[in-house]
């Protein structure tokens, strides 16, 4: 079993099931639906005697008494193997102290299942957020943090291009999240606002150095996190869009063995400036690592 205690959501397969049920619904599908999806995948295409069919039962009937939204052929087939006790047996094959603790959960669960359940709460689609710029802004802001004081950068700019986008889900099966952009950095080391020709290319700051193999690789682009409109700074610069600027010697966005998207090159707006900063004078001036 893949567990860590008794509890119920104290096991790999039953988070599972959980995360991907409310991320359906959470997307807008209609519960009943996402329901008859999940067992579609995670019963009728299972044998009969598999031990994870239970606790299916369990989880959804448990998440869908929460909601208010529990029909009764769903409650009736959950009680069913409740009452079977099958999956404490399972348990108590272990040991028969997991068998009673798995015993006292399952109780819980029954007493609550056969309990009036709440009032239905509506369906509340989550907004994600959608990032509104093209491939090829560009971008400036100020720099005024503890990083732009210690080298003696405050006034002076960020410039940065959006050379991508990406989709930043937590979702289990990574159809809905935030659309957020993938960018790469220039300092300006000038403290007139920047124009467009300013974003030349020269001294784009490289985010990683990537090893695989025994090529080293530069990586430049980094995934920039934004979940809301409120957390972009209003102090920045639209400066225009241009063809996008590629370092001769950067290994991409996406590649054997790494990809922006499932990598730790990303930051947000509130670290952006000291994490660029950072790695100019380290990465690219080769005085720093992290």
């Amino acid at each position: 079993m893949g567990a860590w205690g008794t509890a119920l959501y104290s096991d790999d397969f039953a988070l599972d099931v959980k995360n991907e049920f409310l991320d359906a619904i959470n997307s807008g599908k209609p519960y009943r639906e996402a329901f008859e999806e999940l067992k579609k995948t995670y019963v009728d295409n299972a044998y009969n005697d598999d031990p994870d069919i239970p606790v299916f039962w369990f989880v959804c009937a448990d998440i869908l008494w929460k909601k208010g939204r529990l029909d009764e052929d769903i409650k009736q087939t959950a009680l069913e193997y409740l009452e079977s006790e099958t999956d404490i047996a399972r348990w108590a094959e272990e040991s028969p102290s997991l068998g009673r603790k798995r015993k006292v959960v399952l109780e819980k669960l029954k007493l609550k299942l056969l309990s009036p359940q709440p009032e239905a709460k509506p369906i509340r689609i989550k907004k994600f957020y959608e990032c509104p710029w093209n491939i090829g802004d560009v971008f400036a802001i100020p720099l005024q943090g503890e990083e732009a004081k210690k080298h003696n950068l405050i006034g002076t700019y960020l410039i940065f291009q959006v050379a991508d986008k990406m989709l930043f889900s937590t979702t289990t099966n990574k159809t809905v999240g935030n659309l957020v952009p993938i960018i790469r950095v220039q300092l300006s080391f000038a403290k007139e606002i920047p124009q467009l020709n300013d974003y030349n290319g020269n001294s784009i700051v490289q985010m990683r150095h990537e090893c695989p193999a025994t090529d080293f690789k530069k990586v430049y682009a980094i995934e920039l996190d934004i979940f809301s409109n409120r957390e972009v700074p209003k102090n920045l610069i639209f400066i225009g869009n241009k063809e996008l600027i590629v370092p001769d010697d950067d290994y991409g966005i996406r590649y054997e063995g790494f990809e922006i998207y499932n990598s730790s090159v990303s930051t947000t707006f509130r670290f952006l400036e000291d994490k660029c900063i950072r790695c100019y004078f380290g990465y690219n001036l080769k005085g720093f690592s992290e």
